[in-house]
């Protein structure tokens, strides 16, 4: 991540905008939802990619310690993914390479049917952006 940061560098003319865009660590909401209000939700730890956010993250203070970089904007927000069944979300899941053994599927799917809702998945996202010195 390093080397693709200090490309970015090398390509942004100075004052330019690198947006950073990931997800946070954080618990994952999984909901039988209808309509769009909630009607049971559940978090689960199914993030994979604790080690990855770790390596953006000191790429990131690398570069800002090299003076590559100054930190500009940041906002955290919600994504939601919305599947109509629990096979849905674990084809999402297994694409996503998200912890499927800590969703619980048959649960999701016997409460969506009772209220013929669908699933909501809200993960925790991240923006910022770092201008070009």
């Amino acid at each position: 991540m390093v080397d693709a940061l200090c490309e970015a560098r090398r390509v942004l003319k100075p004052c330019g905008i690198l947006i950073d865009v990931r997800p946070v660590h954080a618990l994952m909401a999984v909901e039988v939802i209808d309509r769009s209000a909630a009607i049971w939700t559940q978090e689960v730890d199914s993030c994979t990619t604790a080690e990855d956010l770790a390596a953006s993250d000191a790429a990131v203070e690398h570069s800002l310690s090299c003076g590559w970089f100054s930190v500009g904007n940041s906002v955290r927000f919600d994504l939601d993914i919305l599947c109509d069944t629990a096979s849905e979300l674990s084809v999402y899941a297994t694409s996503r390479k998200l912890r499927e053994t800590e969703i619980p599927y048959d649960e999701l799917e016997a409460r969506r049917l009772v209220v013929s809702g669908r699933l909501r998945c809200r993960r925790r996202w991240m923006l910022r952006t770092y201008c070009r010195r």
